[in-house]
């Protein structure tokens, strides 16, 4: 076997495990319904959307911001 048929199954692996951590979260329990940041309700139309919401729309946009920060200008 060459390097080249072992990196595909490495990539295989880990395409294998890294679906698997996709469908166990998606799978995973219901949202409490109260924002892990800020503590606020989460909005009934978030929820239904996406019933495993951790954070109101406000904190995750704010989350978000700051993870595009970070991508952009890296960690401080």
């Amino acid at each position: 076997m060459d390097d080249i048929d072992c990196a595909a199954e490495r990539i295989d692996a880990f395409n294998k495990v890294a679906l698997q951590m996709v469908l166990s979260r998606s799978l995973g329990p219901a949202s409490s319904g109260v924002c892990k940041a800020c503590g606020a309700l989460i909005e009934a139309e978030r929820l239904r959307a996406n019933p495993n919401a951790r954070h109101c729309t406000e904190c995750a946009e704010d989350l978000e911001a700051e993870s595009r920060r970070k991508n952009r200008c890296g960690p401080r």
